[in-house]
């Protein structure tokens, strides 16, 4: 049966103080950037020692939704699973979107925007064998192929969207294995050196994909007075809990790669050092044992409670993931550097958390969110009415 899209009325006080949260949000951004613009990017805690804060845990971390949410898209539209129809154009719209916030964070992150038109420069201004060079090229034809998909699925036109679906998928597979190539292939920083890290990105991406289509699913639905049928939510469980597994499994062998190893000082630091809670607690007890329990167990794993709650951890965690790898990564001291390094002004290699670096990552995210649900106001994203009425779950 064919399913009908609609826009969102837009016209609820909810909706309108939302909108003027998110417009000043946009300001927000707008004062933050300038504040580093202008003082140097010191004030958001990063030095010469460790170069990389919360911008690029965004950065990697919203390419990774985006990429879990255009794998989960191809259940609909590439698989052909009516199941997942309800969810599949809100599933393209969050990786586009999840993209270009992950765009903005890099692109923030260089200092001087302005000069971002170098990246594109290929093979002039590029030096062709880096893979940040390569990776900007992957990202180009990813936010491209994501815009011919969705704008097949809205003309109807399925075939077409099969196949550009089908390139798309492959090409988020390629851009987040590619983003994790970047770190994995850094042999002089132990903890990002691993052979099986862009494996690991991947399923940290599928797995955070997933839980947050969850999430905003059952948002959107509940505040647009739409009925989701609780079969979609158990499904992406039963494969949310699948992926989780997977990722353990790389995890696990990743740091036992390490530790086996006499030269085992940096995985120590990662497990045992000043940011063993980011490692333990997000990492591994959010992002991987507690979902992964909520999802197994049978009194809570059929419960759409729960369910949300083990995806709410999994978001949560793998951005946790990301943080414990940026951020001990670059802290950990060099082989040059015995003992605890020393940072441009005289501090230790420990990353502090500020203001500034804090909100404006906050209010990129709003700007996101802003986008997110002027699309819902203007696009057909969603069902029209109850979701199960359009369509019989099977």
């Amino acid at each position: 049966m064919e399913m009908n899209y609609s826009t969102i009325n837009g016209t609820s006080r909810g909706y309108k103080i939302l909108m003027v949260f998110l417009g000043a949000m946009v300001g927000v951004f707008i004062t933050s950037f300038l504040v580093a613009y202008l003082k140097g990017q010191q004030v958001w805690g990063v030095s010469n020692i460790i170069p990389w804060g919360q911008l690029i845990t965004f950065y990697i971390y919203f390419i990774g939704l985006s990429a879990g949410a255009i794998i989960i898209s191809s259940l609909s539209y590439v698989f052909r699973k009516e199941t997942y129809e309800p969810i599949g154009r809100l599933a393209v719209f969050m990786g586009i979107l999840l993209m270009i916030g992950a765009m903005i964070f890099v692109m923030v992150d260089l200092g001087r925007p302005e000069k971002a038109w170098r990246l594109f420069m290929y093979f002039y201004l590029n030096n062709m064998s880096s893979l940040f060079a390569i990776n900007s090229i992957f990202y180009t034809g990813y936010i491209t192929l994501m815009l011919i998909y969705l704008w097949l699925i809205f003309e109807g036109r399925k075939r077409l969207a099969v196949v550009v679906g089908t390139i798309d998928v492959l090409w988020a597979i390629a851009v987040h294995m590619g983003t994790g190539a970047i770190f994995g292939l850094i042999g002089n920083r132990e903890i990002f050196f691993s052979p099986i890290k862009p494996f690991e990105f991947l399923m940290a991406a599928l797995t955070s994909g997933t839980s947050l289509i969850i999430l905003i699913a059952v948002v959107t639905f509940k505040l647009t007075r739409r009925v989701i049928h609780e079969e979609l939510i158990f499904s992406l469980a039963r494969l949310l809990r699948i992926i989780i597994l997977i990722l353990l499994v790389t995890v696990f062998v990743d740091k036992l790669t390490h530790l086996y190893f006499p030269n085992r000082e940096a995985t120590l630091y990662l497990l045992t050092g000043d940011y063993w809670w980011v490692f333990w607690i997000f990492q591994i007890g959010m992002g991987i044992g507690f979902p992964l329990f909520l999802l197994t167990w049978p009194k809570t794993k059929k419960s759409i409670g729960w369910v949300i709650i083990a995806a709410l951890s999994v978001v949560l965690g793998v951005f946790g993931e990301r943080a414990a790898l940026v951020i001990p990564g670059t802290a950990h001291p060099q082989p040059f550097f015995p003992g605890k390094m020393e940072g441009p002004w005289g501090e230790p290699a420990i990353f502090p958390i500020t203001f500034w670096e804090s909100i404006l990552s906050l209010s990129i995210v709003s700007l996101v969110v802003l986008l997110f649900v002027l699309g819902l106001r203007y696009l057909e994203i969603l069902p029209e009415g109850r979701a199960e009425e359009n369509l019989e779950m099977k």
